[in-house]
């Protein structure tokens, strides 16, 4: 790994976040619209193969030339790798940036919350914002399986300018990749609206866009 310890500092820091790409693959689906949020966004990954749309390419390349976008490939690709990454990367970032900043570390991986602990009590702003404790209750009560959720919720994600604008459009959308399963994409319809994912206002579908990636971060039960 090519160790980058330099960052920004004259950047006025609010929140930062680091991603361990391993155990919410699924982020990589909305990076383009959450970068705006962040003052400072790092990856690290070991193995994971994200696919990132086309027309991402030249937004993306702008933000890692400003210099707040870094994205690191584990030398090793073990199970933990890119935990260690993002626990060397948190510890630098806390030595580089203001004590006002806020860390965000987006893992299932609940062995990060040492490192969120530990930038607490160098009193820091920390937190890491995770899904995979959902995972069994949303399964059991809704009798849909989590990969058919994620299956979905990504989709949405990542074609997001194309989504069906009514309830009709959305579930032939959701029926036309469950071919196999032609019975459950009224199911399926049903838990994104319980669980907050769309809203429907007469006929037409709102999407909330954080309840859509809690879903398509979940691990799969099969």
């Amino acid at each position: 790994m090519n160790i980058q310890t330099e960052f920004l500092p004259s950047v006025k820091y609010g929140k930062v976040l680091l991603i361990d790409l391993e155990n919410c693959p699924s982020q990589i689906n909305i990076l383009n619209e959450t970068l705006n949020e962040y003052a400072q966004v790092v990856i690290c990954y070991a193995q994971t193969c994200a696919k990132i749309p086309l027309d991402w390419l030249m937004p993306l390349n702008e933000i890692i030339n400003s210099g707040r976008l870094k994205i690191f490939k584990m030398a090793n690709a073990g199970k933990n790798s890119a935990d260690f990454g993002i626990s060397f990367y948190a510890g630098v970032l806390m030595q580089q940036l203001p004590a006002d900043a806020h860390f965000v570390i987006m893992s299932n991986d609940t062995g990060l919350e040492h490192v969120v602990s530990l930038l607490r009590n160098q009193h820091r702003v920390a937190e890491r914002i995770g899904t995979k404790k959902d995972e069994s209750r949303l399964t059991a009560t809704s009798g849909v399986d989590t990969l058919a959720l994620k299956k979905i919720c990504s989709h949405l994600l990542t074609y997001k300018n194309n989504r069906p604008a009514n309830k009709g459009s959305l579930l032939n959308s959701i029926n036309s990749k469950f071919k196999e399963m032609p019975s459950i994409g009224g199911s399926i319809l049903l838990v994104l609206e319980k669980t907050g994912v769309v809203s429907l206002q007469g006929d037409k579908v709102i999407y909330n866009e954080k309840k859509m990636l809690e879903l398509s971060l979940l691990n799969s039960q099969i």
